[in-house]
């Protein structure tokens, strides 16, 4: 009757926080609609982020009625971090789609030269 007693966990905040660069939310009761959002994510440069709200019903039957509480997000995707962390922490929990898109260039190893040969391998352990 008093919930779990704790606090509330926002994992997209957190990608956001992290870097992510594509933030969305689907549902499993859209296979489809969960489909699009991935390849959308795998096409989106840099670090992407997508919560799947999954119900758990023999354990947590009251998520039964998750089918009919997600809608999708009431406004467009934004690119500016700010905002979407505001929207992101007041939002439902419930909102599916694409919540960020952002332009963020995405990490790029620097690339060193190689050695040429094992000698030159081992001496770089030499002491």
């Amino acid at each position: 009757p008093h919930g779990t007693g704790l606090r509330e966990f926002h994992p997209l905040v957190i990608a956001l926080a992290s870097g992510a660069n594509f933030i969305a939310r689907a549902t499993s009761s859209d296979p489809n609609g969960t489909a699009d959002l991935i390849a959308q994510a795998v096409r989106h440069p840099g670090f992407s982020f997508i919560e799947v709200l999954s119900p758990c019903v023999t354990f947590r039957p009251e998520q039964r009625s998750w089918k009919d509480m997600v809608h999708p997000a009431p406004v467009a995707p934004t690119d500016d971090p700010a905002r979407a962390a505001r929207r992101l922490m007041t939002d439902d929990g419930f909102n599916i789609g694409v919540l960020f898109a952002g332009h963020r260039k995405p990490y790029q190893p620097v690339k060193s030269a190689t050695p040429r040969s094992v000698a030159e391998l081992e001496a770089e352990f030499v002491l």
